[in-house]
């Protein structure tokens, strides 16, 4: 007896070694086959990338149960989100229960622990998420018991804890992003019943929100308990008064019901603040906008109430009916550092949101009060129907001491000083703005502005010495305003601005018909003072690119005495600025520059934020060639030898080119034509033209000086393209013809015709040498009395190459006025045949420019068909637009709104596409004529 029981012992005692080997070594052993398992079958499931450094299987740390962690765990986008950190985890462990592994009702999930996670959603502008990133599927899934998931695994945890981990949402279709930072999340209770306990906590070091470029949460701290009774089977979580929600020093308790069986969520919510003090409504308030709140000293009552009741549904667009009741009683600002206090703060305001029907929403503000310097402020403001036709009533009656206001709230970087004086009052519908039933709709009162000054750390200083503004119904009236921007730039406004109420409730285009006069105007010593980084050492007066607004249309009706940017000085600069639809609009101006005129038109077109676009044409007149090389940089990198010439020119021109961040044209996208004028013009140095002097041996006579200077000239991807013109020196005569370019370089052809008396003595022996030896030949050869020679010029401005030619050949050649002389004789002895060849190239000329000619016809063509797709493609999708905001125009200004955005990213696209198909027909119509000249220039090479 005794030896069997001791052979049992000792089989049960080796079972038991045996299976404590296999805990610890089946996950050793088979590790990298079951972690390159894991990672095909995960990323055979989604489109991204997932990694980890390293995972455990452990059957100790929790036993009996089995640990699975996973170390350095990141999923990262592909395609539009490449390289994107979706999610990242220093670990993530999963507690099984071991029993359940060897059952066939499915795995069960104890418990999740997750440590320093990092989450990342990203919504992009078409509404593409990055999280979306299941691979689809064509298989069936068959039907799974209740408490399960489709893998069988049941879903049973007591305890979910995640620590240290962060999360960035970012929707950039709506303009909206949260970060948070330094979270923890803890949810315990034990969810293997129908019905149990559940606690959570929840809290973050770092909240910040941010819409539409506004920050209205900044670095808040985030701290939230809700105790709840939950039924699993229902999903019905039924919260205890315990149950609250803190940010910063703002405490909201809340209790009530979420019920959520299936799509839909049933919610019957009460919050509300329990003896809150006004300070800890401040506290929300970003730091940038009141700074030193430690230090803040408050009195009064606050108070937040409401409910949340209904059902919200995706299915009918319905949202559960939202309360709120927002009130301060006797409230006080006060800095102990500061003598002024912002006294008898008193708010009442009540908000309700109907989820059925939002038209039904109410916004009442009954009371808005403050006292400052003893000047008491008052606004009311009551808004009803907002979706169909908002009706709204409001008034604004006070003073606000500026100089007081700096004196009771401390602010950084910006000190304020001025009076302002409001009294105005509304009543109406929008329908009544829009039908234009002004009798119907009250408004009236004025804003008056006195001596007010601001300035801000990186921005000019403002001063307002006076402004007023009338207001009525159908416009805002602006006379006696007055104003300086850093220092000695002056301005006067004047002139009605009308639909400024749609502008304000509906994101209508505002309109306005202003009178500007400044008396100086200095853009330089504008910028300068905008530095939006101070620490960079970045050249502070460089500009940025600046959008023109799409929904502002003004005319300004300007004039400006004296108007100075960088090196540019203007004085009785007039004309119409025009803004309208997204650009910048100059027509008719005119100036006093450089001792002579300028007129010009121009739009500046930033639709396309990426590409904007400056169009001009504009006419100079009397105009100093060296003084517009020093004042325009397009000048300097376009004509560069302007530096070294004297004289006056005319010049019109017109241009298209793309814009530079730095508010200057990118050279070579510059396409345009023009033609420059000028009775005389001196070289006083020029390294081409002296080059060309000294290879054809030219004496003193020759002058520096041209006369009489007529050039037509196409500008063409920032290269500059000379029609051949006529021009004289002294007694020589020149056609020139050519292009430059951007980098500096030549190519041109100078045609000359030389008297016989201009060259050097030396020249004129050889020549009568030639005709000697012609004569011994039996040629009679008579040197004529001018001297035709061609001259090739390549090479760079600063490097000039000069060479002359003779006949179709334009290879350089050596020898200087001796081989001239002797290709001149040349020319003589082939006299009747170079007739004849002149006669087949003028054939040839005739029939290359009918080819040229061909190819210019066909390209117009292409581009006017391609300009009539696009324009078909713009009306098209206006009609498209005009019938979705019909559509919304029934249901709401927040309709036409949500539309409205829709309406311009289409006319946005199509735009895009109507450019690239205009943009892609000049290039082949380019390509057309570039082909033809060739081909044409091949004809006449050969002949």
């Amino acid at each position: 007896m005794k030896k069997t029981t001791g052979k049992i012992l000792t089989i049960l005692l080796g079972v038991i070694i045996l299976i404590l080997v296999l805990l610890f070594t089946v996950p050793i052993i088979f590790k990298e086959q079951i972690r390159a398992k894991v990672v095909q079958v995960i990323n055979e499931s989604v489109n991204a990338t997932v990694k980890f450094d390293d995972y455990r299987l452990g059957f100790f740390r929790n036993f009996p149960n089995l640990t699975f962690s996973l170390n350095g765990v990141s999923v990262v986008g592909v395609g539009k989100f490449q390289n994107d950190t979706l999610s990242a985890f220093k670990s993530f462990n999963i507690v099984f229960n071991l029993k359940s592994l060897f059952g066939k009702s499915g795995y069960e999930v104890k418990s999740i622990l997750v440590d320093q996670a990092a989450f990342n959603v990203i919504y992009l502008k078409d509404g593409t998420a990055n999280y979306d990133i299941m691979k689809p599927t064509t298989e069936t899934t068959p039907a799974t018991p209740s408490g399960t998931t489709g893998s069988g695994m049941k879903i049973l945890l007591k305890k979910v804890i995640v620590t240290n981990s962060s999360i960035i949402y970012d929707d950039r279709e709506g303009s909206m992003k949260a970060i948070i930072r330094n979270a923890n999340f803890v949810l315990s209770g034990d969810m293997t019943m129908s019905e149990t306990d559940l606690q959570i906590s929840m809290n973050a070091g770092e909240l910040t929100f941010t819409m539409d470029g506004m920050k209205y949460l900044n670095k808040v701290t985030v701290d939230s308990k809700l105790d709840m009774l939950a039924n699993l089977d229902n999903w019905k979580f039924t919260f205890r008064e315990k149950s609250y929600f803190t940010v910063n020093d703002l405490k909201i308790n809340f209790s009530g019901m979420v019920l959520m069986p299936k799509d839909d969520i049933e919610t019957n919510i009460k919050f509300a603040t329990i003896n809150s003090s006004f300070k800890s409504i401040l506290s929300l308030v970003p730091p940038s906008y009141m700074s030193d709140y430690k230090n803040l000293k408050t009195s009064g009552e606050f108070s937040l109430s409401g409910m949340a009741k209904g059902i919200y549904s995706s299915a009918d667009s319905t949202m559960p009916d939202i309360s709120l009741a927002l009130s301060v009683n006797n409230g006080l600002i006060s800095y102990p550092s500061l003598p002024e206090q912002i006294k008898n703060v008193n708010i009442k305001t009540d908000v309700f949101v109907d989820g059925k029907n939002m038209d039904k929403t109410v916004v009442s503000v009954d009371k808005f009060h403050f006292e400052l310097a003893n000047s008491p402020f008052d606004m009311t403001f009551a808004l009803k129907t907002p979706m169909s036709d908002p009706d709204f009533k409001g008034s604004m009656v006070g003073r606000i001491d500026l100089s007081a206001l700096s004196k009771a709230v401390p602010m950084d970087s910006i000190s304020l000083s001025g009076i302002i004086d409001i009294s105005a009052q509304m009543a109406g519908s929008m329908s009544m703005i829009e039908k234009k039933q002004y009798e119907s709709f009250k408004a009236s009162g004025t804003l008056g502005i006195k001596n007010m000054l601001i300035s801000m750390a990186g921005y000019p200083e403002v001063k307002i010495n006076e402004a007023v503004f009338e207001i009525t119904p159908a416009y805002a009236a602006m006379t006696n305003t007055n104003l300086n921007v850093g220092g000695k730039n002056d301005f006067s406004l004047s002139g009605h601005i009308e639909n400024y109420i749609p502008y304000m409730f509906s994101n209508q285009a505002i309109k306005g018909n202003l009178t500007l006069r400044s008396k100086l105007i200095d853009v330089s010593e504008i910028m300068s003072k905008m530095t939006l980084d101070t620490t960079s050492k970045a050249d502070t007066t460089a500009l940025a690119v600046m959008l023109v607004p799409k929904n502002i249309d003004f005319d300004f009706d300007a004039l400006i005495n004296d108007f100075q940017y960088d090196s540019i000085r203007a004085q009785n600069v007039k004309g119409h600025i025009i803004v309208r639809d997204g650009i910048l609009s100059i027509r008719e101006a005119g100036m006093n520059i450089l001792k002579g005129t300028i007129t010009m038109n121009a739009d500046y077109d930033t639709r396309d934020s990426l590409k904007p676009v400056m169009k001009a044409d504009f006419e100079m007149q009397n105009i100093g060639v060296k003084d517009a090389f020093k004042t325009f940089n397009t000048v300097k990198k376009l004509a560069p030898a302007a530096k070294n010439i004297d004289g006056k020119i005319n010049v019109k021109m017109n241009y298209e080119s793309l814009l530079g961040k730095d508010m200057m044209p990118v050279i070579s996208t510059i396409n345009g034509a023009g033609k420059l004028q000028s009775n005389e013009i001196t070289l006083v140095e020029s390294k081409t033209f002296n080059k060309m002097k000294e290879t054809l041996k030219l004496g003193d006579k020759v002058s520096n000086t041209f006369k009489d200077i007529n050039i037509s000239f196409k500008i063409t991807d920032g290269r500059i393209y000379i029609s051949p013109f006529d021009v004289k020196a002294g007694n020589l005569k020149m056609n020139i013809s050519g292009d430059q370019g951007l980098d500096q370089t030549l190519n041109y052809i100078v045609k000359t015709e030389i008297p016989r008396s201009d060259l050097g003595g030396s020249v004129n022996s050889l020549i009568d040498n030639l005709s000697a030896q012609a004569s011994a030949f039996g040629i009679k050869y008579k040197p004529a009395d001018i001297l035709k020679v061609n001259i090739k010029v390549t090479g760079t401005f600063n490097n000039p190459i000069v060479a002359p030619f003779f006949g179709n050949s334009t290879g350089e050649s050596s020898g200087g006025a001796k081989a001239t002389v002797k290709e001149t004789v040349k020319q003589v002895i082939d006299n009747s045949v170079d007739k004849a060849k002149e006669k087949a190239r003028g054939e040839a000329e005739i029939e290359a420019a009918k080819i040229v000619k061909e190819a210019e016809v066909k390209g117009q063509a292409l581009r006017d068909e391609a300009a009539k797709v696009a324009e078909n493609l713009r009306k098209e999708t206006d009609l498209q637009a005009q019938k979705l905001m019909d559509e919304a125009a029934s249901k709401g200004t927040f309709a036409k709104m949500a539309a409205q955005k829709s309406t311009d990213t289409m006319k946005k696209t199509a735009d895009k596409k109507a450019n690239q198909l205009i943009q892609e027909a000049d290039n082949q119509a380019n390509k057309l004529v570039e082909d033809a000249k060739v081909k044409s220039a091949d004809m006449v090479k050969k002949i």
